[in-house]
């Protein structure tokens, strides 16, 4: 059975219990929540997916080349989600959410009461959520619809937040130490409280997974309290990911590491205090991974943790401290084990599965966003507004 068909199948499934449960409005609430299943998203938050891996469900172009250039005014405040048809969904710098069609040209856009505190998420019950500085939850539906607007209870609602889609067609939001879901209808579900600053969230088989920035790994199932599973013995500041039952992160700069979510037991897959490696990482087929090192490299990482390449994003390069005050670059895989990177003030590039490095000139801007995967290829965003689409090259 493909996703969609067990998205429907479930949708399906949760309106003959509604038709079916007794009419009384006591039992009417009982029956209110249903599987909704995986999105159909290409980018439906900033890790790409509730797996936080990102790893894009498309593949990048063989044979990139310029597709489009745009720029759109306001500029971009957060990384674009886009959606099954490879629509960008942008918050701005200024508070405004917008729909751009494959090719940047605005079909809706909408005014917020403040700036957006994350990056767009598309729920898997199909509307577009948006968590303001000023602690609310905005759900658009794909017109751009206000369909809800919920207060959260956030201690410091100016910060930057994390936020992904739940399989129930809901979301998680982290903010500091603080982690809420919220169900389809934006409705706080519960509230719960990690033992330090959460620098990840992820669901994997309906359960809550929270990496601190201090290491520790907590597990919450569909109901409860937050279980501390083990610990990573040193900081992941950065996202980490999940995929196969294990939790994967770059731990203390230096290390690339997974914890098993079933025993808590922690592997180191590579130690090289001479390296500094930065985060998110980008999955491949785990534990092989492509991850940054001293900030302006991808380091391809193969299953027994070796280095099997890596490759200066700048044309030339081998270590300049002079780039050291960058932020480092920012990874993102696709299913074959292409990688696609950015950096600031940097050229893109697109790292094929066999090792052939590929440059993408004329694309560089001083602050990116993560590679964007669409239905047609890669978007690159930048904070300014630019806009670069990359296709494949017509045969």
């Amino acid at each position: 059975m493909t996703a969609a068909s067990a998205r429907a199948f479930s949708l399906i499934a949760g309106c003959l219990a509604l038709l079916s449960a007794p009419s009384s409005a006591r039992e009417a609430q009982r029956v209110q929540r249903f599987v909704v299943g995986p999105g159909t998203a290409l980018a439906a938050c900033e890790g790409l997916d509730a797996s936080n891996d990102n790893r894009a469900r498309i593949r990048f172009p063989v044979a990139p080349e310029l597709g489009f250039r745009t720029r759109v005014a306001g500029g971009i405040g957060q990384a674009p989600a886009s959606d099954a048809q490879g629509n960008l969904i942008i918050v701005h710098a200024e508070p405004r959410l917008s729909k751009l069609d494959a090719k940047g040209r605005t079909l809706w856009t909408e005014r917020l009461g403040s700036e957006a505190s994350s990056a767009p998420v598309l729920t898997s019950a199909g509307t577009i959520l948006v968590v303001t500085r000023d602690a609310e939850a905005l759900f658009y539906s794909n017109s751009g619809k206000l369909q809800a607007r919920r207060a959260l209870p956030l201690n410091d609602p100016r910060r930057r937040s994390l936020a992904i889609p739940t399989s129930n067609g809901g979301a998680l939001l982290a903010s500091g130490s603080d982690l809420l879901e919220l169900d389809e209808r934006g409705a706080l579900v519960r509230q719960l409280h990690a033992s330090s600053t959460i620098s990840t969230i992820a669901q994997a088989n309906a359960a809550l997974v929270l990496v601190s920035d201090n290491g520790n790994v907590q597990l919450a199932r569909a109901t409860g309290d937050l279980e501390l599973i083990g610990s990573f013995g040193g900081n992941v500041p950065e996202g980490a990911a999940v995929a196969a039952g294990k939790v994967f992160a770059v731990v203390d700069g230096h290390k690339w590491s997974a914890l098993d979510l079933t025993s808590g037991q922690v592997v180191t897959l590579a130690n090289d205090p001479s390296v500094t490696l930065t985060g998110p990482v980008a999955l491949l087929d785990p534990p092989a991974a492509a991850l940054v090192a001293e900030g302006g490299f991808v380091s391809v990482r193969s299953k027994d943790g070796a280095e099997s390449a890596r490759v200066p994003l700048s044309v030339g390069q081998s270590f300049d401290p002079a780039l050291r005050g960058l932020r480092p670059a920012l990874v993102v895989s696709d299913q074959r084990g292409a990688v696609a990177a950015v950096r600031s003030s940097t050229d893109a590039l697109v790292l094929r599965e066999d090792g052939h490095a590929l440059r993408l000139y004329d694309t560089s801007c001083l602050d990116p966003f993560r590679p964007t995967p669409t239905k047609a290829g890669i978007v690159f965003a930048c904070r300014s507004g630019q806009l670069i689409g990359v296709n494949d090259r017509a045969p």
